[in-house]
């Protein structure tokens, strides 16, 4: 009753604080908003904030308190409070140290440490909006060495514009500070003051230090308007320049300080077609960013795809693509050096990047050119996903053969993009070539054409004398779940397939296969160093089980030479104690640094390792250790060994509290067994039903020896009517005569 007549006073108050008095009009005044900015509830203050921001000018009397707010630690409170700083400018020049203060992130807490650059921001525009009065305690944070204030400090100046000219040296000399995030604030600094800055900034360009060199680029590319007298002089440092980082920036300026569009050209392009990534990103981006340089970059670029140098072409046709659309002048060459590149990916993508607009003349290409052009058009066309798959719907009623399969395979590597030519590659399963026949099946396969209309087809094809249309048939059977009608032998067969989808389809009927298919773990061996199916053919030894033992020497061999190890690892725990020669692989596997790898080592150990005290000596510890992920593979790989386990019992009731682990440990102690009182009366502390009812059975097992439980089985009972059946039947037992 006194916390209720304390909220109505509470209200009371602000009532008659917001209220206007009888016969005002108008908003309440500033200071009895700074009295409420500094109420106990938080609705209030925000409130009041909201309200001083609104006064603009006429909050000055409340500057004192809106100075106090900007230590508050709610957002809203205190964005309000320096909004309305910012917006008694000059007159809010008490304001300067706390808003000083408030630049550096690392003193923040609550919600301005976790939104540090935009407190800092905000801090910046109110120190800007006060003006020349800031200047002094913005300069002298500017000198200090901590990256908090310097960027804080660096982001006012540049709000500042050219009236922060005054700090230009100094601007210049953090262009080479060691701290990335506080080069790149003075860099859009001395962007942001414009002009003034253009000087000082082409005499960095020859300073000895690198960073600042590139920084001056930086900043001269990115000042408004352009710092035209630079042109000569970034033109001239490109000239000499060595270090590809500041060459890429100087680049990255030609465009923006006055160079002719010519003369930037015959600078730039040279970079695009290079050698240097750096440079090349660079270069493009130039002539990308500059509308007036990219149409006559286009015939200088087309004319590159005609380089002796292959990688220069290349690297010509990748930029050609960067331009889209816009490289549509230039497609007859594009489309050239595609042919002679015979549709090589750089080369097919390019012609993706430019758009649908050149699919009617790659069918037109196909239709009317040589046979020997379609598989080149064919490649390019994949690249264009969806769009492409009317002009190779068109390719299916090509008069020759192999272009008609080529078509329907390019559909099926398309996947379920191609999925609008299922009715026509339905056509083409009674094609008169049996090639056309076998490349129509497999596509229907990758896009996954419906079962009904596809299986019959399937097991025609699988008696056909045809070597590729029985295997296509034996793949689609595969892929669908044949396995067991195809058995070891067909899928062997299907494993020496040309065509990867049927080998795909191979190793993962053979998993589905699992044990009864032993007498193919040789040949799987074989392949492993394909590594398209590596992965998979991993997984499909585990599957096959213990009979997949011979494969462990060269399941331990890529673990130790790839990537592979959080693969192999349950592979061996499915083989089990056959694989006892991984174990020290597996041991060692315990302190990788992946989570993945040293949980799949934990659940290894138990399933290989058949001296159980060596197992349970290191699973044990596992059960505590710091990772949820380790805990839970601990927890679970010790369920093998059951009331042994019991040392983990501690470890697995401590993670009981967190409701992401409370099913994998209650189900280990379940198995594992609990006889401890102690660790008992703690699982009934847990407010889960399902936790403290196997704790209340536990204790009823253990009888009057659990006798120092009953006291608070008797609380729970009257907490807890859920439980009643529980406690009262592990209270007879423990109450016993």
């Amino acid at each position: 009753m006194r916390r209720f007549h304390r909220a109505l006073a509470t209200v009371a108050v602000a009532a008659a604080l917001l209220s206007p008095a009888p016969g005002e009009d108008a908003p309440l005044s500033p200071e009895k908003l700074a009295q409420q900015l500094g109420a106990s509830e938080v609705e209030h203050r925000r409130e009041a904030a909201y309200q001083l921001n609104r006064l603009g000018l006429a909050a000055k009397p409340a500057l004192p308190a809106l100075i106090k707010a900007l230590e508050e630690d709610d957002r809203q409170v205190w964005s309000s409070a320096v909004s309305a700083i910012a917006a008694l400018g000059p007159e809010a020049k008490d304001a300067i140290p706390a808003l000083i203060a408030a630049l550096d992130a690392t003193g923040q807490r609550g919600h301005r440490q976790r939104d540090a650059r935009q407190v800092a921001l905000r801090c910046a525009y109110a120190l800007s909006r006060i003006g020349a009065a800031a200047m002094p305690a913005i300069i002298e944070a500017l000198q200090k060495e901590d990256a908090g204030p310097r960027i804080g400090a660096t982001q006012a100046l540049g709000l500042f514009g050219a009236e922060a000219r005054g700090a230009i040296p100094l601007l210049i000399d953090h262009l080479a500070d060691s701290r990335e995030p506080v080069r790149e604030e003075t860099v859009r600094a001395l962007g942001l003051i414009g002009p003034a800055a253009g000087p000082a900034l082409v005499a960095a360009l020859g300073d000895g230090d690198l960073r600042r060199r590139a920084g001056a680029a930086q900043a001269l590319a990115q000042i408004v308007p352009p710092f035209r007298a630079a042109g000569a002089p970034v033109e001239q440092a490109l000239g000499r320049e060595q270090d590809a980082l500041v060459r890429a920036a100087l680049l990255a300026a030609l465009p923006k300080v006055g160079v002719e569009p010519a003369r930037c050209l015959t600078l730039l392009l040279p970079a695009v077609v290079g050698e240097d990534e750096a440079l090349r990103h660079a270069g493009l981006n130039a002539v990308l960013g500059q509308r007036a340089l990219r149409p006559p970059a286009l015939p200088k670029l087309a004319a590159s795809l005609k380089d002796a140098n292959p990688a220069v072409r290349e690297r010509a046709a990748r930029a050609l693509g960067r331009f889209g659309p816009e490289a549509s002048p230039v497609l007859p060459a594009l489309l050239d050096a595609t042919r002679a590149a015979d549709g090589a990916p750089a080369f097919a993508d390019a012609l993706a990047q430019v758009g649908p607009a050149v699919l009617p003349t790659l069918l037109k290409t196909l239709q009317d050119g040589k046979t020997e052009d379609s598989a080149w058009i064919l490649r390019a066309l994949r690249g264009f996903g969806p769009p492409a798959v009317p002009v190779l719907i068109e390719a299916l009623k090509h008069p020759t053969p192999n272009i008609r399969a080529a078509a329907a395979a390019t559909l099926g590597d398309m996947g379920r993009d191609g999925a609008d030519a299922v009715n026509p590659l339905f056509v083409l399963t009674g094609d008169a070539s049996l090639e056309v026949r076998a490349a129509a099946l497999r596509a229907l396969v990758a896009q996954r054409a419906d079962p009904g209309r596809l299986k019959p087809l399937l097991q025609t094809a699988l008696a056909s004398p045809n070597t590729d249309l029985r295997k296509a048939g034996a793949a689609g059977t595969a892929a669908l779940g044949g396995a067991a009608q195809l058995g070891v032998r067909g899928l062997l067969d299907l494993l020496a397939d040309d065509h990867a989808a049927g080998r795909v389809a191979a190793v993962q009927a053979l998993g589905q296969l699992g044990p009864k298919a032993a007498s193919a773990v040789a040949p799987l061996v074989a392949r492993l160093g394909d590594v398209a199916l590596q992965s998979l053919i991993i997984e499909t030894l585990g599957k096959i089980g213990p009979a997949a033992a011979p494969a462990v020497p060269r399941l331990i061999e890529l673990a130790g030479t790839t990537d592979q190890r959080a693969s192999v690892l349950p592979a061996l725990t499915k083989i089990g104690p056959g694989a006892s020669t991984a174990l020290p692989l597996i041991y060692a596997c315990l302190k990788d640094q992946a989570g993945d790898v040293r949980a799949a080592a934990a659940t290894a150990v138990a399933a290989i390792e058949s001296d159980q005290a060596k197992a349970l000596a290191t699973l044990i510890p596992l059960a505590g250790d710091s990772s949820a992920r380790m805990r839970r593979a601990a927890g679970a790989a010790l369920v093998r060994f059951g009331a042994a386990a019991r040392p983990a019992v501690p470890a697995l009731v401590r993670v009981l509290p967190s409701e992401s682990e409370r099913g994998d440990a209650l189900r280990a102690l379940k198995v594992i067994g609990v006889d401890s009182v102690p660790e008992l009366r703690k699982m009934l502390a847990i407010k889960d039903a399902r936790v403290r009812t196997f704790a209340c059975e536990s204790l009823g097992a253990l009888g009057p020896a659990a006798k120092e439980a009953a006291p608070q089985l008797h609380e729970l009972l009257a907490q807890d009517a859920a439980l009643r059946s529980p406690i009262t039947a592990a209270l007879a037992k423990i109450e016993a005569p």
